[in-house]
């Protein structure tokens, strides 16, 4: 059992320093019958004269006071640097997934924003669709995937929300709809349609024709969201889509018209989704950073 405490050390090394109990508590803002007790109570504890009382003089260490304050001072530091928290240095590759869809506008920004607050952390990143990159979290051969929240009920999975965004209609510059302020599935299913033409994508975005209860005529299916949105400029069909780019132009530099959808359509949720156990603790900052570029607060 430990018969002495920090405190009392404390005292002995400001008396110590200050050569005089009523200057040291004074430096510690404690009253001088405290320190001079502390002291009085390591000199029985310990067997020893710490200090030489001249009256009027204050106090002068003794061998033994001068080896035993240097001990006092380096376990006070010691604790000292005990009682801090931790500070967790992260670092590491962390193996991350996104949908092909989402990375042009998204990743860039993401990639910069990890490297500015978490330069320890390297992000290998690996494109895909939602099925081939659910599959490589299930298997652990990624760590993380950044995706649209579609077909993930998995028990080997979870996931963490990271941003919703509502669909929207896209149009040619020229289309009848183009000055409309909203635009009806029922009226969008009179024009040729093209779709996002990838796993859980391409049925997300019939089943709200199917809810609207209207059967679009699908004219051409794209893996290239940027060719969708080329061909819908150049007046090829229209489509709907989640994921809009800053600047409503195509590739060619033809204008693009985006609507508002008049019927009620439940947002598409951007998760990422990791395993269910065993997850990387790089995880955590990533998904903090990836919520603030999406959907910045």
């Amino acid at each position: 059992m430990i018969h002495i405490n920090l405190r009392q050390l404390e005292y002995f090394v400001a008396a110590a320093r200050h050569s005089s109990t009523a200057k040291a508590a004074q430096a510690i803002n404690v009253s001088q019958p405290s320190v001079s007790k502390a002291v009085a109570d390591l000199e029985v504890h310990w067997g020893e004269l710490l200090f030489v009382r001249r009256h009027g003089k204050g106090l002068d260490l003794t061998a033994a006071g001068l080896s035993r304050s240097r001990e006092a001072l380096a376990l006070l530091e010691s604790a000292e640097k005990l009682q801090e928290r931790r500070s967790q240095s992260l670092s590491g590759v962390l193996r991350l997934g996104f949908l092909s869809t989402l990375g042009a506008l998204w990743i860039p920004q993401i990639l910069s924003q990890m490297q500015k607050r978490y330069p320890e952390i390297a992000l290998e990143l690996i494109e895909g669709d939602i099925e081939s990159l659910t599959r490589q979290v299930e298997r652990g051969e990624i760590h993380a995937a950044l995706q649209y929240e579609l077909g993930l009920s998995r028990p080997r999975i979870s996931t963490h929300p990271v941003a919703a965004l509502a669909p929207y209609v896209l149009l040619p510059a020229r289309h009848a709809l183009a000055a409309a302020t909203s635009v009806s599935l029922a009226q969008l299913a009179q024009s040729p349609v093209l779709l996002i033409k990838l796993p859980q994508s391409r049925e997300y975005f019939l089943s709200l024709f199917r809810e609207a209860g209207v059967t679009p005529t699908v004219a051409h299916e794209f893996s290239s969201i940027e060719l969708l949105r080329s061909m819908v400029a150049n007046g090829h069909g229209v489509s709907i889509l989640t994921t809009r780019p800053t600047v409503d132009r195509a590739h060619d530099g033809k204008r693009l018209v985006c609507k508002r959808i008049k019927d009620k359509v439940a947002k598409q949720a951007i998760v990422l989704s990791v395993p269910s156990s065993n997850a990387s603790c790089l995880i955590a900052p990533f998904l903090s950073v990836a919520k603030s570029v999406i959907a910045p607060p």
